[in-house]
């Protein structure tokens, strides 16, 4: 009898230990549902957010906060993209003083390529030592000086785009004794795949937008926004005269049979650059058509324009492409306050302009 009680006390206690388990189990789970619900509203949100914006800076910005805010002890962190020259530049920080967006780093110095090639999310468990180690001195003396290395842990995830590195996101934690851990690994993983997906929509999304504003073969306005900003300076109440300039390059046809149609397009993107260089920062290069070109000159009236595209004849006779000189005519003109001139007759008038002056070169060279 006394056998059966014993037995019964431990069938009891084990039923209250699987049920007391089977409560820490369910609030466990419970509040890993809380968290997930959470990571999946964030994202979510961050998704919105970034849909938004056509700041590739901001992009990152979004993203960086994000992470920092999800995962738990991450008081840091810093997003740098792998540039022309090889290196990773520092696109946005947070946490970190200004300065460290000046610091470069090298390829192989990054703990990812040290460990696993950049194929993986990993923590690093003592940056500020890995750092002492494997980076270049002068730049471990910079940024000892803007404490960028008083960090205890850091995790640091690949940006894969397309399946090409594009860049790196790291999350640090200034808190002496705090560790990520493997399940940190994995939220940030999560993110970070949800993240490339609204990074790859989103710079999508911009190259659709600046195709639309921009030439793609030379880089500068199309005629859609070069009239934006012509209207824009006729709603102006106090507008000052400014100048439409219609420029044609001179024998174009000539220099694509001659040497190419890709020669051409080097010729066109040389040409753009100089027309670039050759104008202030508050105007305007915009390729029309083909070879053609229109510049708008603010603040700027007939006499002024006149100076300044004698000026870019004379920058196209330094600047050289391959021993030829791009050579060009040019028609202006002048947009006068209080005038009734649409963007369309401004083209018609330095068009017919410019046509002339094209015609007197031709008496002139015959």
């Amino acid at each position: 009898m006394q056998t059966n009680k014993s037995i019964y006390k431990i069938l009891l206690i084990l039923a209250a230990a699987v049920s007391v388990g089977e409560f820490v189990m369910l609030r466990k789970n419970a509040r890993l549902l809380r968290i997930q619900e959470m990571i999946r509203k964030k994202l979510h949100d961050t998704s919105e957010k970034i849909s938004k914006t056509d700041l590739e800076d901001e992009i990152y910005s979004i993203a960086l906060e994000a992470i920092v805010e999800l995962i738990p002890n991450a008081t840091k962190g810093s997003v740098l993209l792998l540039e022309e020259d090889g290196n990773f530049h520092y696109r946005v920080v947070k946490g970190f003083r200004e300065e460290l967006m000046d610091f470069i780093i090298k390829k192989e110095e990054a703990y990812l390529y040290r460990i696993n090639e950049f194929k993986e999310t990993a923590i690093i468990k003592n940056p500020k030592e890995y750092d002492t180690i494997n980076t270049d001195k002068k730049t471990i003396e910079g940024l000892k000086k803007i404490n960028a290395l008083d960090i205890y842990c850091s995790v640091s995830a690949p940006i894969y785009i397309d399946n090409e590195l594009i860049g790196l996101i790291n999350v640090d934690s200034d808190k002496p004794n705090q560790i990520f851990s493997e399940n940190d690994l994995d939220i940030m993983d999560q993110i970070k795949c949800e993240l490339e997906l609204a990074i790859k929509n989103a710079l999508a999304q911009n190259r659709l937008k600046y195709l639309a504003d921009y030439d793609e073969l030379t880089g500068v306005m199309n005629r859609r926004t070069l009239k934006r900003e012509f209207d824009k300076e006729i709603s102006k109440r106090n507008s000052q005269t400014f100048c439409l300039v219609m420029i044609d390059m001179d024998n174009f046809k000539l220099l694509n049979d001659s040497y190419g149609h890709y020669f051409g397009d080097i010729a066109l993107k040389h040409f753009s650059d100089i027309l670039s260089k050759s104008v202030r920062a508050s105007d305007s290069v915009a390729r029309f058509a083909g070879d053609e070109f229109v510049l708008l000159l603010k603040d700027c009236d007939l006499s002024a324009a006149n100076n300044r595209m004698i000026v870019i004849s004379q920058m196209f006779a330094k600047e050289k492409l391959e021993e030829i000189i791009l050579k060009f005519s040019y028609g202006i003109c002048e947009v006068v306050p209080l005038t009734e001139v649409d963007f369309d007759k401004a083209l018609a008038v330095a068009d017919t302009k410019m046509y002339e002056h094209k015609r007197r070169k031709a008496l002139l060279h015959d």
